[in-house]
């Protein structure tokens, strides 16, 4: 089975909205949410707690290697593989019906970044219709250990040094190098987040941090993994890699996560957040918002993120 696009763990056929799962670096699509008992929470446990939901996992090229060339980090491969997320979700999405079905989005480390990427594309860039409907359709966003502002990723050099050659590791080194481009693309990512608050569409989000460190150092600390002012924020007592795996529903992590999405869920089934929008309202609501953000110079930093 190919590790790359989308996998269903779970479609019934009354589903009201979709879950997507986003794996971060070095990672893939089934093995970042399956515990080390072979449980694959999304699966196992979130598709009864949330039995309405279309559960979608999402495989991209992580390869540490990939992810230091230059700009690249910033400007280029998170940009990408936002665009991909995009345009294959649009077109699962339109295979299926179900093109206006509101979006959950969960994602672990800079998996994260992708999808905060997603929804500065379709909401502030010049992005095509697809991220444009795609950005209007989510609803909610849970971020496990996400970088947001430039967190020392360097300690991954220690956890892939057996792993990698030494050339490698230091690409990995570069990452830490390149922290401020991580710092820049979270800013935003936090003016989608005001505008559709003040337009009436919040998109909800909810912040998770890693608690333990990994061979002797946090990956991405406390401060780093929230955008500060939106939002909740709570810990997950385990590391960096284990903090997105689950093995049994009575798990604290779990059960931490799965409230913040049963209460995205919950906002979306009341229509309290007033997100409900056709195709026709779409561009001109998201085009007012365009027009705001750019014409406070909220974006900052000198990056195109269209």
């Amino acid at each position: 089975m190919s590790e790359l696009g989308f996998h269903e763990l779970a479609s019934p056929r009354d589903a009201k909205l979709d879950i997507v799962f986003v794996h971060g670096l070095c990672e893939n699509r089934i093995s970042t949410w399956c515990s080390d008992n072979g449980l694959l929470w999304p699966q196992k446990l979130l598709s009864h707690d949330i039995s309405d939901a279309r559960i979608l996992t999402f495989g991209y090229d992580a390869d540490v290697t990939k992810f230091n060339l230059d700009d690249e980090l910033a400007d280029g491969r998170i940009k990408t593989q936002a665009a991909d997320l995009c345009e294959r979700l649009s077109g699962f999405r339109a295979r299926t019906q179900s093109a206006d079905r509101p979006l959950i989005f969960v994602a672990h480390s800079l998996g994260g970044l992708v999808c905060a990427q997603l929804a500065v594309k379709g909401t502030l860039g010049a992005g095509s219709d697809n991220a444009t409907v795609i950005a209007s359709n989510t609803r909610g966003m849970v971020f496990l250990g996400t970088p947001f502002h430039g967190s020392a990723i360097a300690p991954l050099a220690g956890v892939f040094g057996g792993v990698y050659h030494r050339s490698q590791t230091q690409r990995v080194k570069d990452l830490e190098q390149k922290s401020e481009k991580l710092r820049r693309l979270a800013e935003p990512f936090a003016s989608v987040l005001q505008q559709r608050m003040r337009n009436r569409s919040e998109l909800q989000v909810a912040f998770f941090h890693e608690t333990k460190k990994v061979h002797g150092a946090m990956v991405v600390p406390e401060l780093d993994s929230r955008i500060t002012g939106f939002g909740d924020f709570a810990p997950i007592n385990a590391d960096h890699f284990t903090m997105c795996k689950f093995n049994h529903p009575a798990d604290p992590g779990y059960q931490s996560v799965v409230s913040v999405i049963k209460k995205m869920v919950a906002d979306i089934d009341n229509g309290t957040k007033d997100t409900g929008m056709s195709h026709q309202y779409v561009n001109t609501f998201l085009g007012t918002i365009k027009n705001q953000v750019l014409g406070k110079q909220i974006i900052h930093g000198g990056m195109n993120f269209a």
